[in-house]
């Protein structure tokens, strides 16, 4: 008997020896907490480029650039959703711990494209900044490669004790929060691409005064090239040397010049610089009292002419309250010509660098309205009022006359509690309908019991 006993206790034993362990029980809390580094990680890079996908879109096809893949442009938008959506619902699923087995495999097959990639970069540097977190947070491209490989062990520490600790929801809940997490994301993109970025990381957000920092102290002093077109030929210039525009010579673009660092300055608004051929008009134009009508394009030959009309409209009202209307993009003077011819636009263009543009300009064409150098209101082009509203000075036009308000705390707020608050709610939802499922087994369990108990006595007696 001492021996049965002996050989039925150590079962019992052994297997409580795995979750009673001190060193099982700190290897769990370890695996919690890689987990919401981990997780927490995913979640904001993604959902930085969510906010803003057409910033991550400009990225991607400047990589495509370098890469001589520009045939792939294209699909950049696409692309710059997918990897966004992919980042963000891993970082769902493994701050939850959701889906055991798949969770770590996916994202160990992520960071082993992404940790050679952003070596690459650091060695290769074609492009300073990498994106990886959007404009909200710009890491060089070094600091993007440790940073991965930062990730890449923790992602394999995971990979091995994934399991050791419990997920936060049950396996059939799992998918609702996935299918929450891509409704989510598509109204952020869906907000971002009718209207603006819900989070601004640019430095020309809503009631930011250019004029002032424009004519602010401290700018750093870059040197430019000057990009000029003549019989279809471009050409070079610098500054003391730029050519005769009566000689045909029509400009094009500015560049930095080979070697030009301007990855560490403070602010873009610093090279918030407009041309008129070679004069440079920027504090001319931004100096008007009043309201000032900008309209910015950083590429004609992709810009969405299916409400051309609504620039019309605009331009003609502009006219007609004495508005300064001015239309920039860092298209040729051939494309400009073709734009015009296209769309029966009567009004000049002035010129500005691409980047500079597409930092202010997230739709193409995109209208910023100032007044006396703040900037009052952002609209893509069908955003803009109608010609019915178009009937009376700007600061009578029921809300557009009023100056938009740019509150990040709220917004960020905002983003936050929509994406947590229904989560939350699942999980006491789960647990609110497992206390009733268990209440209800176990009632019927002693309902079961009380019935043998009551065949038993009857048998017995």
């Amino acid at each position: 008997m001492a021996n049965k006993d002996t050989q039925h206790s150590k079962p019992v034993e052994l297997t409580a020896t795995p979750t009673t362990t001190p060193i099982n029980k700190w290897l769990s809390v370890a695996v919690i907490l890689v987990r919401i580094v981990v997780g927490l990680t995913f979640i904001f890079s993604g959902l930085v480029k969510l906010i803003d996908p057409v910033g991550t879109m400009y990225k991607i096809e400047d990589y495509l650039a370098v890469m001589n893949m520009a045939s792939l442009q294209p699909v950049a938008l696409v692309a710059s959703v997918a990897l966004s959506l992919a980042e963000f619902i891993l970082g769902i699923d493994t701050l939850l711990g959701s889906y055991l087995r798949t969770t770590p495999k996916l994202l160990l097959a992520f960071m082993v494209v992404m940790t050679p990639l952003t070596l690459y970069l650091a060695i290769a540097n074609p492009i300073p900044d990498c994106g990886c977190f959007g404009d909200a947070v710009v890491l060089t491209n070094w600091q993007t490669f440790a940073k991965n490989v930062v990730l890449l062990l923790l992602v394999l520490f995971l990979c091995k004790y994934y399991t050791r600790a419990k997920s936060v929801f049950h396996r059939e809940v799992q998918a609702l929060t996935v299918i929450w997490g891509i409704i989510y994301a598509a109204f952020v993109v869906w907000f971002a691409l009718t209207y603006m970025p819900i989070l601004d990381f640019r430095p020309f957000k809503l009631e930011t005064n250019i004029l002032a920092a424009y004519q602010g102290e401290g700018m750093t002093e870059v040197e430019y090239e000057f990009v000029y077109e003549k019989d279809g030929k471009r050409q070079s210039f610098t500054l003391d040397n730029l050519p005769d525009e009566t000689e045909g010579w029509q400009f094009v673009e500015r560049l930095p010049l080979a070697g030009a660092d301007i990855a560490d300055d403070t602010s873009l608004i610093d090279h918030f610089v407009i041309y008129d051929g070679n004069e440079d008009v920027t504090e001319e134009i931004l100096e008007q009292e009043g309201y000032l009508f900008l309209m910015f394009s950083p590429d004609l030959t992709k810009a969405d002419d299916d409400d051309v009309h609504k620039i019309h409209e605009l331009y003609d009202y502009c006219l007609l309250y004495n508005y300064p209307f001015y239309a920039i993009t860092s298209s040729s003077p051939s494309e400009i010509d073709e734009w015009l011819h296209n769309t029966g636009g009567e009004y000049s263009f002035l010129f500005m660098d691409k980047t500079s543009i597409v930092t202010i300009a997230r739709n193409n064409p995109y209208v910023l309205i100032m007044k006396d150098g703040i900037i009052y209101h952002k609209y893509p082009i069908k955003q803009l009022p109608g010609e019915e509203l178009l009937d009376r000075p700007f600061e009578q036009i029921e809300y557009h006359g009023a100056p938009a308000r740019y509150n990040e705390k709220m917004r960020i707020a905002f983003l936050v509690v929509a994406l947590v608050v229904p989560i939350l709610l699942l999980y006491l939802t789960e647990r609110v309908a497992l206390f009733f499922l268990r209440s209800f087994r176990r009632a019927r369990e002693r309902r079961k019991q009380l019935e043998e108990e009551t065949n038993n006595n009857i048998i017995n007696n």
